[in-house]
């Protein structure tokens, strides 16, 4: 007896392209075309400087917003650094008198009011919560950064004024009774003596003369490049008013000395000398103008 089986070809046909197209998008891929690759733009290195040069170096190590030569003090190149890099106002004047700012506080939301409500009567009461205060809005930072920006300008420009006062302050050459002189120096301040002493005795003041007054006084004097008096200080007393004023007139009428020699004035504005001015008697005799 033999059996006869009815296939439907649709079920052989149909797994078998089931597999064809798992196969097919197995193998390929699906992905985004890479991003091209953007070239980095080269870097500057650029330095502030605090002061500039009027003429450019030869060689650059550094770019900058003006000129400045190095002081050559090192063997390879360094960067910059100066106590006015820095724009933090602690950082420039230690306890500087500009507030700090403050972080503003983070406001908590209010939350929405609840009822509490109760069913059927009751003697029991619920207090009312007390309200919370409104919490006011903080004071606004901007105003705050843009005085504390003005008051660093200004502090800034007060420092620079001073060190532009500093760099252009004479030069000013100390000789005094006991210092090291050099031969043109030991002339120079030996005629000036010399003058001091002859215009003081002409000019002794007849008050120290009438009270017979005597002593000894500590005398600074400076003097320009053509030897004309800019200031005059006493640096120890002799005790006596009448003589202290004496001797400042004495040096003022003396005026104008010598110029300067010209090795002085090739290293030096000014002349500071200090000597020690004498009002004695001798002999117990006449009483006399001299220095030491």
């Amino acid at each position: 007896m033999s059996f006869i089986t009815n296939t439907n070809p649709f079920t052989i046909t149909l797994p078998a392209a089931v597999i064809v197209h798992v196969a097919v998008i197995a193998g390929v891929g699906f992905g985004l075309p890479d991003a091209p690759k953007m070239q980095q733009a080269p870097l500057l290195d650029i330095t502030l400087v605090n002061t500039h040069a009027d003429k450019a170096p030869d060689k650059a190590d550094f770019i900058a917003q003006a000129n400045q030569k190095g002081s050559g003090t090192l063997n390879k190149k360094s960067r910059l650094s100066s106590p006015l890099a820095s724009m933090n106002p602690n950082d420039l004047l230690g306890d500087s008198p500009i507030k700090s700012f403050e972080s503003t506080p983070d406001v908590a939301p209010k939350p929405d009011p609840q009822l509490l409500t109760t069913k059927g009567k009751t003697n029991e009461r619920i207090n009312k919560l007390p309200e919370k205060e409104d919490i006011k809005d903080p004071k606004p930072v901007d105003k705050e950064m843009s005085d504390a920006t003005d008051e660093i300008a200004q502090l800034m420009a007060e420092m620079s004024k001073d060190e532009q006062h500093y760099a252009n302050r004479p030069r000013i050459h100390f000789i005094d009774s006991i210092s090291a002189k050099s031969a043109v120096e030991a002339k120079y301040i030996d005629a000036w003596a010399k003058k001091l002493e002859r215009i003081g005795n002409i000019n002794f003041p007849k008050e120290a003369l009438r009270l017979s007054l005597s002593g000894t006084l500590i005398l600074n004097t400076t003097l320009d490049r053509a030897g004309r008096v800019v200031e005059i200080g006493i640096d120890s007393s002799s005790g006596s008013r009448i003589l202290d004023k004496a001797a400042l007139r004495i040096v003022k009428l003396a005026s104008p000395y010598e110029p300067l020699p010209r090795e002085i004035r090739a290293k030096y504005d000014q002349l500071n000398i200090t000597r020690s001015i004498i009002f004695h008697r001798e002999g117990g005799g006449e009483i006399t103008f001299s220095t030491q």
